[in-house]
């Protein structure tokens, strides 16, 4: 954190002060997301995106945009690598990636059964179970183990993110998958790996054992399926339709204004979907 600061250039002991504040408060968010400490990992414009609409909700819009701007300023003073754009332009954001169709899904879940050994068979289908049933990240994968399969109010849910601060409610169409991966690994990990390393989840996963027809299997296309299905049941396409809106850009702004997420709710217990069919 301190060499964060120095770096960043201070000429006043009060610039120093505000730095460590804003930082330290992004730093506390980052570890609760289960993000690592790495400025060219946490200070990108993807993620200080994400801070200013789930991070801040204690502080007043004024306030708000005073620490973004602060944070900004510093990441692109202190990164080489994260994707910020030239001063006066603003950051693209990176597209989601499409998700798959349901008839990609089931041939992913056939092929899951198919794989060479039990180890791979055991590390499909704990992939797609917790990226299809609960959205989980490539980074998320690997610590997830049975001990993380919960209930709530009635409901099984995942904890994810390190500390669990993430607990998502398990789609109900892949409830029983998830049951099979968590009695396959015991009480280790549901998904395990023998790689390090960021590229440890793709690398997985391109060894997988798919038909020579199917899509490329990644993590980003199965949690953009998990999404777009939870979109669907939370009647978002409505809301755009209704409110002669066409970009989520203009909800997202909304986000710091509504009520805290809770856990357990019955907007939460939504996003299980209906009964399987």
């Amino acid at each position: 954190m301190r060499e964060t600061v120095a770096l960043s250039g201070p000429t006043l002991h009060s610039q120093a002060a505000n730095a460590m504040k804003v930082l330290s408060r992004l730093a506390v968010w980052a570890l609760d997301d289960g993000l690592v400490l790495d400025r060219e990992m946490v200070l990108t414009p993807e993620v200080l995106e994400r801070y200013r609409l789930v991070g801040m909700r204690e502080l007043a819009p004024t306030s708000r945009a005073a620490e973004l701007s602060r944070l900004r300023r510093i990441a692109r003073s202190v990164t080489v690598r994260a994707p910020w754009p030239p001063p006066g332009e603003h950051a693209s954001r990176q597209e989601l990636s499409p998700p798959y169709t349901d008839a990609e899904v089931a041939a992913f879940w056939r092929w899951s059964t198919r794989q060479n050994g039990p180890f791979r068979v055991q590390a499909m289908t704990a992939v797609l179970a917790l990226t299809l049933g609960v959205g989980a990240r490539s980074g998320e994968l690997f610590a997830v183990t049975a001990a993380d399969v919960v209930k709530v109010s009635g409901v099984t849910a995942v904890r994810l993110g390190s500390p669990q601060r993430r607990v998502v409610p398990v789609r109900r169409r892949v409830l029983p998958r998830l049951r099979v991966a968590c009695r396959g690994a015991g009480r280790g990990p549901l998904v395990a790996s023998t790689r390090t390393g960021r590229d440890q989840a793709a690398a997985l996963v391109a060894s997988f054992e798919c038909a020579r027809s199917s899509p490329k299997l990644t993590v980003a296309r199965l949690r953009s399926t998990w999404l777009t299905h939870v979109l669907a049941d939370c009647a978002v396409a409505e809301i755009f339709s209704v409110a002669g809106i066409r970009s989520g850009k203009a909800l997202s702004d909304l986000i710091p204004y509504l009520p805290a997420p809770e856990t357990g709710s019955p907007a939460w217990r939504r996003m299980r979907g209906g009964p399987r069919q």
